[in-house]
């Protein structure tokens, strides 16, 4: 997964200069030039497999607009509720891009009752705000970037390709805003709080990881195989984020 690097002066924090490169990185739906251009899709893609695909990475911007919401009522500290604000930003700019990319495609499509499940669940956390920030900005925004560049790699589309580039450098910065939050946050945590916080997000991962897997008609062989792999060592992946910042030991 992509991180951010950045280089806080002296006196800064880490979110604080995280919120100033976010804000400098700020960008418009129409930088992503070329809307009239043909949208090339291989052959062996199903056009409405490709709709139903990109519809699911629209409908991941609005639950995660609407948890950033939530977070705003929760959170005090300025350079987080700064890193939220640009964070929503990011989320309806992408919303506009996918739905704009849809309209070229076949529209968009219904969210997929997994998905749909998976948010409903993560948005009905009613503990500390941590637990929203680690299954959406840890867990949600790291596959969202796993699936931004196999997408690209399937579809071989220009258009798709400069929004999946733009798209990919504010969902790392998310990524690391949730990282730099539970980071200065969770050393607060007893060791049972952080054990039912890890057992939440784990069954979160997996209802979500294999239930997709069970309702998509991937394709592909190659590409069945490839996403059986993800889903069988994707929540080693996802550990091994939790033990950086402290909810597990290593």
């Amino acid at each position: 997964m992509p991180d951010v690097l950045f280089n806080p002066a002296p006196t800064e924090s880490p979110l604080h200069a995280l919120a100033d490169k976010a804000e400098r990185a700020q960008w418009r739906a129409a930088d992503v030039a070329g809307w009239d251009e043909d949208m090339t899709l291989p052959w062996w893609l199903p056009r409405k497999f490709c709709a139903a695909v990109v519809s699911q990475l629209f409908h991941g911007e609005q639950a995660t607009l609407k948890m950033c919401h939530r977070l705003l009522a929760e959170i005090e500290a300025p350079a987080a509720r700064r890193c939220l604000e640009l964070q929503i930003a990011d989320e309806e700019r992408h919303a506009r891009v996918f739905l704009d990319y849809l309209s070229g495609i076949g529209g968009l499509q219904p969210i997929d009752p997994v998905l749909a499940a998976a948010y409903d669940k993560a948005l009905a956390w009613t503990g500390p705000p941590e637990g929203l920030i680690a299954a959406f900005n840890i867990i949600l925004e790291g596959e969202a970037l796993y699936a931004l560049d196999y997408l690209a790699g399937w579809i071989k589309c220009p258009l798709f390709r400069r929004i999946k580039g733009q798209v990919a450098k504010d969902e790392a910065r998310h990524l690391a805003f949730g990282r730099l939050y539970l980071e200065s946050t969770l050393g607060a945590f007893s060791p049972d709080q952080r054990q039912d916080l890890y057992d939440w997000l784990k069954d979160l991962w997996h209802d979500t990881a294999f239930g997709v897997l069970g309702k998509f008609r991937i394709p592909n062989f190659i590409l069945r195989r490839r996403c059986r792999a993800w889903a069988t060592t994707g929540w080693r992946d996802q550990q091994r984020v939790l033990a950086g910042v402290g909810l597990v030991a290593q």
